[in-house]
C-alpha cells in the first residue's frame, strides 16, 4: 500500500519544505460522551500498506447543534505537519444530521448564537487565533456570511489529495504497529491530544471516546466500559478495551489484506454498511479481512478515520464491521 505525494510546480526547481508546527488545540464531541466506568479501576498508563484512489465523497447526512466541550486534555503532540501553500479551509464534522453547529459572538457557550452551520458546511476559514475555554478550543471563523466563534472539535481541516498523501500512509502504518505491539504510548502520539479517539463496535452503536490521558495505558487498563449491544442477541457489550476491542483489532485489522480509501470494504451481510451519522464529512481508510474459504460470513473490517488539523494528521475514530443478521 503506497501513497504518492503530488506537488505541482511551474518552475524547474521543486522545493519540499516540512514545517514543524504544533497541531491544533483541544476539542471533543458533545454527541459522543465518555461512558461511566462499569467497574472502577486504576488506569495505568508498524505495518504498511497502500490505498486505491478515492471515490466521490458522500457528504449527505451530517448536522447537529453542538458547541460545548467536555474533557480538557492538553499533552503536547509530536506530529510533524506538512507545509501548506495556501490558507487552509475547514468543514463541519461529527455533527449529526438532525443538528447544526452554533456560531457564537465570542469564544464559549456564554456568548449568544449569531448563526448556525449545517452539518455538511464547508469552505470555512479561520480569521484569527483560537482560545481555550472549558476544555475546548474555540476559533473565530468566517463562512457563508457568518462571522463568529465555533468549538473547534466540530471542525476538520480540508485535506487535499488525502488518498495519495504519504503522511497518511505512515500514520496508518504506525497505528497498526502500535496495536500489534500493544504500545499505548506510541498510540497516544497518533491521537489528537484534546479530541481523543472514538471507538465503535458497530456503526449503529454509540462511540466511546478514549481521552488522550487514557490512551497511554489503554492496553493494560482494567476499567470496564459499556460499548453498546451485540447484533441479534441485544446483549450489552461490557468490558475493558483489552478484552472487548483489542481481540477484534487483532482478528480483523492486523491481518487485513485489502484496503480502500474513503470507501468501506465489506463481505456478505444482511446489515447496512455505512459510517456513523456525523462522520460523512471525514476521510477514512478501511482495512478488510476477507472471509475464509467456505464461510462467506467470516469477514471483518475496521474503518480508520483520519482528521487533519492545522497541518497534521491524527487518528480520529475506529469503526468495526462484520456480518450482521
Amino acid at each position: 500500500m503506497k501513497f504518492k505525494f503530488r506537488f505541482l510546480g511551474l518552475t524547474l526547481s521543486l522545493i519540499l519544505l516540512v514545517a514543524a508546527c504544533a497541531p491544533g488545540t483541544p476539542e471533543e464531541s458533545a454527541d459522543l460522551t465518555l461512558p461511566t466506568p462499569i467497574v472502577a479501576a486504576t488506569v495505568p498508563a508498524d505495518l504498511t500498506g497502500g490505498l486505491p484512489a478515492a471515490p466521490t465523497m458522500d457528504a449527505n447526512n451530517i448536522p447537529r447543534d453542538i458547541d460545548a466541550g467536555e474533557t480538557a486534555v492538553n499533552p503536547a503532540s509530536t506530529a510533524t505537519p506538512r507545509p501548506k501553500s495556501e490558507t487552509p479551509t475547514y468543514q463541519v464534522a461529527y455533527v449529526t444530521s438532525d443538528d447544526t453547529l452554533n456560531v457564537r459572538s465570542g469564544p464559549g457557550v456564554d456568548f449568544g448564537v449569531v448563526g448556525e452551520l449545517a452539518p455538511d458546511a464547508g469552505g470555512i476559514r479561520m480569521s484569527g487565533s483560537g482560545q481555550a475555554v472549558s476544555a475546548s478550543t474555540w476559533v473565530p471563523i468566517k463562512a457563508d456570511g457568518l462571522d463568529g466563534w465555533v468549538n473547534s472539535r466540530f471542525l476538520t481541516e480540508t485535506a487535499v489529495n488525502f488518498c495519495e498523501d504519504e503522511e497518511v500512509t505512515q500514520l496508518l502504518a504506525d497505528l497498526r504497529a502500535a496495536i500489534a505491539e500493544q504500545d499505548g504510548r506510541q498510540l497516544a502520539q497518533l491521537i489528537h491530544p484534546e479530541r481523543g479517539i472514538r471507538i465503535h463496535t458497530a456503526w449503529w452503536n454509540p462511540g466511546v471516546i478514549i481521552t488522550a490521558e487514557e490512551i497511554a495505558d489503554l492496553f493494560s487498563s482494567s476499567v470496564s466500559l459499556d460499548w453498546g449491544v451485540e447484533d441479534g442477541s441485544g446483549q450489552t457489550i461490557v468490558g475493558p478495551f483489552r478484552q472487548t476491542i483489542l481481540p477484534d483489532l487483532q482478528k480483523d485489522l492486523l491481518p487485513a489484506t485489502e484496503t480502500a480509501c474513503d470507501e468501506i470494504l465489506a463481505g456478505s451481510t444482511a446489515g447496512i454498511v455505512r459510517l456513523p451519522d456525523g462522520y460523512q464529512q471525514t476521510h477514512y481508510v478501511s482495512f478488510y479481512r476477507p472471509a475464509a474459504e467456505g464461510d462467506e460470513f467470516d469477514w471483518g473490517t475496521w474503518v480508520v478515520g483520519v482528521d487533519r488539523w492545522q497541518g497534521a494528521y491524527f487518528i480520529s475514530y475506529l469503526v468495526h464491521f462484520q456480518w450482521e443478521i
